[in-house]
């Protein structure tokens, strides 16, 4: 369906509150945590390259030891990415691969292997190590699946230092910028469901960072101040297994602290923890994450998995700002309360779901959906070419979409109505790690190395 591009203006009303919320650096942001300064995966436009490969535009390339999805992230000129390392420690593998791969079948069977989890601090103008610190040595207590790994949680940082969480082991570990320790917590490690592992990402918010741990025995979120590591509240919920990230939603109305474990999404006051509304009964997200604008959280239900397979999509839901109490439908009723609109057979899956001027973006495997923010009307469904599968959750810089397949692959999308591909990369790794924006650089993360991309 077309339509008029004006309809769509870039960065509109919610821009100047997008503004507000970042703190901008030559060409750019800094990267704080997962999916970027707001945790929504959205920035002002920057200057970054629309085609790279592995002999055009890479500015640096490093190799990176041991295995890890988490994501690099940025500030003051310093990437931070975390490693798990160990003695025949192999490399995560392709997600149809790792569906076929004998240890998926044998999700009780944790791995004879000594772990030592790091963090490492790179130089973003030249790629060079600055220094790399240990956060704990161990061996894991319950396995991961194949295409996992032991270090698949972003960490997130600030101007103090970084934050580091492993859910392998239950450690939160804070380093200053010289990689010197400034605090350390134990939270426990616990199964998850089908032994997949975890990823759930910590989220940073005006000094607090927010840890959710949803195993199968387990569901609590913990908020530590920054500086000193102080647990300064903690909410015990019903257990449930995420892979999702905690989201703190700046919406129109307040800020709220989401977060989603099985069949229960709950909303809760950042400064205290106070429970604000609940979802029940539902499968919200669990392996992609929310997206959300000033207006709305989307609330992309887990798809269902029967031998690996994905066999469904259920709905995807537009929730309102400012909602109280017990959203749950009523028995024999599907309507949720406070939504402002449901489309079905429309949830994402793995990928995080991203949102700016008003278009509501969705990936599954080489699989592009733009829906209208306002109303979820389908805008187009293409097919993103020379993608096969995409696990990275898209970012928006700009007016620009980027997504980045496992097999190397990569497309520049324009924001707007009609499907419109602006650029290309491709480089010889895998990938799964979502892109990240710093200055006029793209980062990006893949088994093997990490690189920078500038024109």
């Amino acid at each position: 369906m077309s339509r008029e591009r004006s309809k769509y203006r870039p960065w509109p009303e919610s821009a100047l509150f997008l503004g507000l919320l970042v703190s901008p650096s030559p060409g750019g942001s800094d990267w704080p945590q997962f999916r970027g300064p707001n945790a929504t995966g959205v920035v002002p436009a920057a200057d970054i390259p629309l085609e790279w490969s592995e002999d055009e535009n890479v500015a640096w390339k490093v190799a990176v030891p041991g295995q890890g999805w988490s994501q690099p992230v940025v500030i003051g000129g310093t990437v931070y990415l975390t490693v798990a390392l160990g003695e025949g420690l192999g490399a995560p593998i392709r997600f149809a691969a790792g569906i076929d791969d004998p240890r998926s079948s044998k999700p009780d069977t944790a791995p004879e292997v000594t772990i030592e989890w790091r963090v490492l601090a790179f130089d973003l103008s030249t790629g060079k190590e600055l220094w790399s610190a240990s956060v704990c040595k161990a061996k894991p207590k319950y396995s991961i699946h194949p295409s996992n790994t032991w270090a698949s949680e972003t960490p997130a940082a600030d101007a103090n230092g970084v934050y580091a969480f492993f859910g392998a082991t239950g450690t939160l570990a804070a380093f200053d910028t010289a990689g010197k320790p400034m605090w350390k917590a134990e939270l426990g490690v616990h199964p998850m469901m089908f032994g997949y592992g975890t990823a759930s990402s910590p989220a940073l918010l005006d000094g607090k960072l927010f840890v959710q741990s949803f195993s199968e025995e387990e569901g609590c979120v913990h908020c530590f101040d920054t500086k000193s590591g102080k647990e300064l509240w903690r909410v015990t919920r019903e257990a449930g297994s995420s892979w999702a990230s905690p989201l703190p939603w700046r919406n129109r109305k307040r800020t709220e602290l989401v977060v989603s474990g099985f069949k229960l999404i709950t909303s809760h006051d950042p400064a205290n923890g106070k429970e604000l509304w609940r979802l029940s009964g539902v499968f919200g997200p669990m392996m992609s994450s929310f997206a959300a604008d000033p207006e709305h959280l989307y609330v992309g239900q887990a798809a269902a998995f029967a031998g690996g397979r994905n066999m469904m999509n259920p709905p995807l839901y537009a929730l309102a700002p400012g909602s109280e109490g017990d959203l749950t439908p009523a028995k024999g009723d599907s309507e949720v309360k406070g939504q402002l609109w449901v489309q079905k057979m429309a949830s994402p899956a793995m990928s995080s779901p991203v949102v700016a001027d008003g278009l509501l973006y969705i990936a599954m495997e080489n699989l592009l959906t733009c829906r209208d923010a306002e109303s979820g009307e389908q805008l187009y469904k293409e097919r993103v070419p020379e993608l096969v599968t995409i696990a990275a959750s898209p970012i928006i810089v700009g007016d620009k979409l980027i997504l980045v397949g496992e097999e190397g692959h990569a497309a520049v999308v324009l924001v707007g109505p009609d499907f419109e591909v602006v650029g290309e990369g491709t480089l010889e790794d895998v990938f799964w790690s979502t892109p990240a924006v710093a200055g006029y650089a793209l980062l990006l993360r893949g088994v093997e190395s990490l690189y920078c991309l500038r024109k």
